[in-house]
């Protein structure tokens, strides 16, 4: 295959800001075609040149290779088995469905069709956590790993926030999770969820998680309605601590394996180090945002996942990951029921 011809179906932020971008930029795709119900939508976001539509089967008679499912979560399921359906390998955005019985139909229709489906664990290819996971690679094995997102209500925010149980919960803690299942070692378990209602009907004011994988236990943090957004992971190795800025896509590692970090001028030595390593760090996130270059891991993402469906390879995202996160998403969504 030469060229995977792509469409990309529902033409939100993410489409715009994230899918379309990483395609232009992937050697081996391109784009022929975008779907959205409302047409102004699929035009708004449709590069000149490529069909912008309201009409589904006109968007397959475009000759699709594979399709990017960017709408809203309850579509995730019902478009990605039409699309494997249609001989369609599918890249699907997170969370990866609404419950956990849609995503165990996803993955059949894949199984069904041999065709690819791949979900958009972008991060996974940041800057930032392609940087943690080389530096894990020699430290010893993590013994914890502590994630904490606080989530502004002053930033951009789904449309469809308040359709879902858990609100920004189920918008936002895939993206924790599977980083956790990584740095965890895999299989990822929830053991605990707590959580703290303050006047949300439909997502808490904060959220306690317990994790285990097979290497080590975890935790993560949800707090809403912070004044300022923050996402950060921090992995505790046996010689070295690795913190993730998520948001400004900055890693810094702060182990000092011989215990000389314990020592007063050692420990400043290593902070100052530490602070001028992220502020070059957000420096150079910074002119990637002005260039408009900075995607958080979605070009790289794409571009593997063109990779293989042009080989015939597997797909960049294991099923087994994905559907560990979205078992864990549904067991946390769960426990929020009712409230």
């Amino acid at each position: 295959m030469d060229r995977v011809r792509v469409g990309v179906i529902g033409a939100g932020w993410v489409a715009g800001a994230r899918h379309v971008p990483a395609l232009q930029r992937a050697d081996g795709a391109a784009l022929v075609a975008v779907f959205d119900p409302v047409i102004d939508h699929a035009r708004r976001v449709a590069p000149e040149g490529v069909l912008a539509t309201d009409d589904l089967d006109a968007f397959y008679r475009a000759g699709l290779d594979a399709v990017h499912v960017c709408a809203p979560p309850g579509a995730h399921a019902p478009h990605t088995i039409e699309a494997l359906s249609r001989r369609c390998h599918v890249f699907c955005e997170k969370p990866m469905a609404v419950a956990r019985a849609e995503a165990d139909a996803m993955t059949q229709a894949a199984s069904d069709a041999d065709r690819l489906l791949c979900v958009t664990h972008n991060l996974m290819w940041s800057n930032a956590v392609l940087a943690a996971r080389r530096r894990l690679a020699t430290p010893g094995t993590v013994r914890h790993v502590r994630a904490v997102q606080l989530s502004s209500d002053r930033r951009r925010l789904p449309t469809w926030r308040g359709d879902y149980q858990g609100g920004l919960v189920f918008d936002e803690v895939p993206h924790l999770l599977y980083l956790m299942e990584d740095l965890l070692g895999g299989n990822l378990e929830v053991e605990d969820v707590r959580a703290e209602w303050a006047g949300r009907a439909h997502e808490p004011q904060s959220c306690d998680v317990r994790l285990r994988g097979d290497l080590a236990p975890g935790q993560l943090t949800i707090v809403h309605g912070a004044p300022v957004p923050e996402w950060r992971v921090t992995a505790v190795a046996e010689r070295d601590v690795v913190d993730v800025d998520l948001y400004r896509d900055v890693m810094v590692a702060g182990g000092a394996g011989d215990g000389s970090g314990l020592r007063p001028r050692t420990a400043l030595r290593h902070s100052a180090s530490a602070a001028g390593r992220h502020l070059i760090g957000v420096a150079g996130t910074s002119v990637r945002l002005v260039r408009r270059r900075q995607l958080f891991g979605h070009d790289r993402l794409v571009a593997s996942f063109v990779d293989a469906v042009r080989s015939g390879g597997p797909s960049p995202v294991p099923l087994g990951a994905a559907m560990s996160v979205a078992r864990a998403t549904d067991i946390i969504v769960g426990s929020l029921k009712g409230r």
